[in-house]
């Protein structure tokens, strides 16, 4: 047997494993501890599964917010806050290199006033036509009440972000920009600035409200959009710009595109991509996914700890079989194979097992939306779900790489190292 060809070998190696678990003639007690391995295998893996997807459903949400809120590339000057609208390359961004459409902005924070009430706020100017090419602010979707319109002949409004709506309401909220008034802007005068008068230095303006962007600008809570040529000249900077918003001919190669112009514009500039922009954010949630992928791998190794039982248990019952295994010839590499597939049963079926029941409940919460999100919330209502393969993959494989590491330890503490059977440890 032990001379056998290397094809049939694991066939018989694996029969007698399935043979060894299966058999009626095994203690129901050792049947038992490997069913019950199995379940909790499978139970710490469909936990895995589900946890796992539910982080994909709110990453998948978070970047799709993003994406509606924010440019897919933000262009700033590398040095400084701003550059001057001259010194700009604008004829390089064009569809050869990924870009669908830009649009300049400058940027600065300022402080607002209604009826006494005060709040900060980003201030962001814009040109309302080539804005709404790059960041769709003007969809309905997008707009909780009012309309996107930043100029109206000569006379110029704001839209506010949720915070800044919230100075509105005067005990109750009022969805309605024409009952409004006038929203104080102010900032740090950069000129003509008299050291006998302290409040010389504090420069304000005042404009219409307009509107007020939706849940859905998650990122620009906090932010008033105005005309850019009203922000210029509020800001004394007349002819410079803080930045450049780009919107990608394709939303699959955002960071292919971002090296293009990159490298178009030189080292003059600094171009991120959305994700760069909100790298913190993003690593928190991914940091957070695998620290949760860990955590339960943990429980999966505490878990998969009851197949030493199992091992144990099935090894001293069938010591007169591996006894007469080593009569006829079997060397123990052929019996440390047999124990060492029948723990990798255990787990297999356990990871077989949690992988269909965490696809089951993952479908049925993306299919009916059976498990509702606590309080209420004008995002979503249930808990979001979006199982990839990848994952999936990466479970059955760590938890299977745990059973083996399992499974070998007990067999090299159970059966020593020659052909000797009464060696066999209890």
């Amino acid at each position: 047997m032990g001379k056998g060809k290397p094809t049939h070998r694991g066939g018989l190696e694996l029969l007698f494993a399935r043979r060894y678990l299966r058999s009626r003639k095994s203690l129901s007690v050792i049947n038992t501890t490997a069913a019950v391995s199995s379940i909790a295998i499978g139970v710490a893996v469909a936990a895995m599964v589900i946890l796992l997807s539910v982080y994909n459903g709110f990453d998948t949400i978070l970047r799709r917010l993003d994406t509606a809120s924010e440019a897919d590339i933000i262009i700033t000057p590398a040095k400084g806050k701003h550059f001057h609208e001259e010194a700009f390359a604008w004829e390089e961004l064009t569809p050869n290199i990924g870009v669908e459409a830009y649009a300049p902005y400058i940027e600065e924070s300022v402080m607002v006033e209604y009826h006494g009430k005060q709040a900060f706020a980003t201030l962001r100017g814009v040109e309302q036509e080539s804005y709404s090419r790059v960041v769709a602010l003007g969809g309905e979707d997008m707009l909780l009440y009012g309309n996107w319109q930043l100029a109206l002949g000569d006379l110029r409004r704001v839209v506010v972000g949720r915070d800044i709506d919230n100075i509105f309401a005067d005990g109750f909220s009022v969805r309605n920009t024409a009952v409004h008034g006038p929203l104080k802007i102010l900032t740090l005068r950069k000129e003509n600035i008299s050291p006998l008068l302290p409040l010389s230095a504090i420069k304000s303006d005042s404009l219409r409200h307009g509107g007020t962007l939706s849940e859905r600008a998650t990122g620009l809570t906090s932010h008033i959009f105005t005309s850019l040529d009203w922000a210029q000249r509020f800001l004394t900077c007349e002819g410079r710009l803080s930045g450049v918003a780009v919107k990608a001919t394709s939303q699959d190669n955002i960071e292919r595109v971002a090296k293009r112009v990159q490298r178009v514009l030189g080292e003059e500039f600094k171009v991120r991509s959305r994700y760069e922009v909100n790298e913190t954010l993003y690593r928190a949630t991914k940091f957070e996914k695998w620290s949760i992928f860990f955590i339960l791998l943990l429980v999966t190794i505490i878990a998969g700890a009851t197949i030493i039982g199992s091992l144990v248990m099935l090894i001293t019952e069938k010591r007169d079989d591996i006894a007469t295994l080593y009569s006829i010839g079997a060397r123990r590499g052929f019996v440390a194979r047999i124990f060492t597939l029948a723990g990798g049963l255990i787990g297999g079926r356990g990871v077989l097992g949690g992988i269909l029941l965490g696809v089951v409940v993952c479908s049925v919460q993306i299919l009916f939306g059976v498990i509702k999100m606590p309080g209420s919330t004008f995002l979503i209502e249930e808990y979001p779900v979006e199982m990839r393969l990848g994952d999936i993959v990466g479970i059955s494989l760590a938890v299977l790489a745990v059973t083996l590491i399992i499974t070998n330890f007990t067999i090299s503490r159970m059966i020593p190292r020659g052909n000797k059977p009464n060696e066999i440890r209890n």
